[in-house]
């Protein structure tokens, strides 16, 4: 109710100020060659009295088309005088209501223009901030595709933007610094933040070169969304209220991050192969080093999912980052556990990844465990350290983790268990370099209630010392619990990501694999279609952050409130 009365009370005071602007356009008159007159004499004799007041009035008073006419004729005709000094009057011209004008109106204000940044380069950057400006639109959204008055006035600007361009092609580089600093802040609104990654990827297919930078800066704005709505899930799960206001606000952001999501998987979607290579280099830049976010990191799932070389490529990389085989040198730890927490979220989750890659890397990861554990044991300066040996641990944790998730695959029958013999779990297991102190409880739970079950490993007698040695320790053991492809919650995009995300199925259920897509329409079966769109964000998703609920094995079922 109280929304309902904001929103009308805001409706009833637009319709205020669309009357006052209407009045005003009809008491505001200019002559012809008036303006040209001002702006002349402001440069010839420094008349500031009447310039000052004409930069006012174009700041305050909106203009009908004769008065938008006689401006851009006249600033057109005394174009050349337009120096520095003329600063406050360009950006007051470029203010001006335009792209939403007829055809003929817009290309006057195109030929200004383009006539103002030929002559004066240095207002290049004003006209700029002005037209990227325009892109934050902070009104309706929209679902499938913007409505064809929004396209049409986009339109209009990008075609003003690349006429720029291709006049003065060294302006990309600060077209591309405009485009960082004006992108709107996270907490925006949904629709400006959409509006404006829509017009930036729209913006990337007539200037390629800025096609990287483009989807680097979106994909940074998404981490801080990201990271925003995770850090508000972990306040709530050690709060036991939460105020309206910040259930609002979390919402707002989740659904701009979803409406993101929507957009660049549609880009992906279209423009496939130059895309998806551009995205992989912004992953391995920007994505995987940054630790604990939720929901960014499914582009990549999803552009594994549907490029072959992409998959390979992206595997490859993770498991040269896990392995440090490209000499990342000291300090490295960090990114190399967060790229085999990658490669093995990927490996158990995607659909799309064939099992052949998954034993092809739990061979690889393994062989290079027990290289490892030779290398300590011939070593005179071995350490059971878990920072000296922390990379060890993560891929250790990775092959538990793999095991356990795809067990219904890995021992459905002879071959598979003889491959899984083959990787010698037991030594892993009971390496002095004890690789299970450090695993996260509900992986070491799992792997070894499935190893146990095939006869393959006995990991009790491990943990149930490595219990003891924990309470007595002086300091706790702190588990990485973050596990990057868990269950995707954003309800909207989540519709393109769901059905390519395969559900944990713990050894004791038979069956084949199914996706999150299929466990959720299981789960809703009896409730309204509409249920997941209809309902508000906070109703729709629980935190998966909650308690008794397992990281890393997490399936639909826990994202759904009851």
């Amino acid at each position: 109710m109280a929304v309902a009365a904001q929103k009308s009370v805001a409706s009833l005071m637009q319709k205020t100020l669309d009357r006052q602007a209407a009045l005003a356009r009809m008491r505001l008159k200019f002559s012809k060659n008036q303006i040209e007159q001002i702006l002349l004499n402001y440069a010839r004799k420094g008349s500031a009295g009447p310039y000052g007041e004409l930069v006012k009035v174009l700041r305050d008073y909106p203009l009908n088309d004769e008065n938008y006419r006689i401006v851009f004729d006249d600033c057109l005709s005394c174009v050349v005088v337009l120096g520095r000094d003329f600063k406050q009057i360009v950006e007051a011209v470029c203010d001006v209501e335009w792209a939403s004008r007829s055809e003929e109106l817009v290309e006057l204000f195109s030929r200004f223009v383009l006539s103002l940044v030929s002559a004066h380069s240095y207002h290049c950057q004003q006209v700029m901030t002005c037209l990227v400006k325009l892109f934050k639109a902070d009104d309706e959204g929209w679902e499938d595709s913007p409505p064809p008055e929004k396209v049409h006035r986009w339109s209009n600007i990008h075609t003003v933007i690349a006429q720029i361009v291709a006049i003065i092609p060294m302006c990309i580089d600060l077209l591309m610094h405009i485009v960082i600093e004006q992108f709107p802040y996270y907490k925006a609104g949904c629709n400006a933040n959409r509006a404006y990654i829509h017009n930036l990827i729209w913006m990337s297919k007539y200037i390629p070169s800025l096609r990287e930078q483009i989807m680097a800066a979106i994909i940074n704005r998404m981490i801080v969304m990201d990271v925003n709505i995770v850090e508000r899930e972990k306040n709530k799960s050690q709060n036991e209220t939460i105020f309206e206001m910040d259930v609002e606000e979390r919402d707002e952001v989740s659904d701009a991050l979803d409406y993101s999501m929507l957009e660049m998987l549609h880009w992906l979607e279209d423009e496939r192969s130059p895309v998806l290579n551009l995205l992989c280099n912004v992953f391995e830049r920007i994505v995987l080093p940054t630790y604990g976010i939720r929901h960014v990191q499914f582009l990549i799932l999803y552009a594994v999912s549907i490029n072959q070389q992409c998959a390979d490529r992206i595997l490859n990389n993770l498991w040269v980052v896990a392995a440090g085989l490209q000499g990342l040198g000291p300090g490295a730890f960090a990114t190399r556990r967060t790229a085999a927490s990658h490669l093995a979220g990927l490996l158990a989750r995607c659909v799309r990844v064939p099992n052949t890659r998954l034993v092809f890397y739990l061979k690889t990861m393994a062989d290079w465990c027990h290289k490892y554990i030779t290398a300590t044991q011939e070593s005179t300066t071995a350490t059971d350290s878990m920072k000296a040996h922390g990379a060890f641990h993560a891929i250790c944790h990775a092959i538990f983790y793999l095991v356990a998730f795809k067990n219904h695959h890995l021992f459905m029958s002879k071959e598979n268990l003889n491959f899984v013999e083959s990787l010698n779990l037991p030594r892993l297991v009971a390496c002095a370099l004890n690789p299970l102190r450090s695993c996260p409880p509900p992986v070491a739970r799992a792997f070894a209630s499935v190893t146990r079950a095939h006869q393959l490993v006995y990991c009790a007698p491990v943990m149930e010392r490595n219990a003891r040695n924990s309470l007595q320790a002086s300091t706790a053991v702190h588990y990485d619990e973050w596990f990057p492809y868990d269950p995707y919650t954003l309800p909207r995009s989540g519709k393109i990501i769901w059905p390519l995300c395969i559900e944990y199925k713990d050894f004791l259920n038979v069956g084949e694999d199914e996706t999150q897509y299929t466990s959720m329409k299981k789960k809703l079966e009896g409730d309204d279609d509409d249920f997941l769109m209809s309902a508000s964000p906070c109703q729709r998703l629980a935190s998966s952050l909650s308690n008794g609920v397992s990281p890393g094995f997490r399936t639909s079922e826990n994202i759904l409130i009851n």
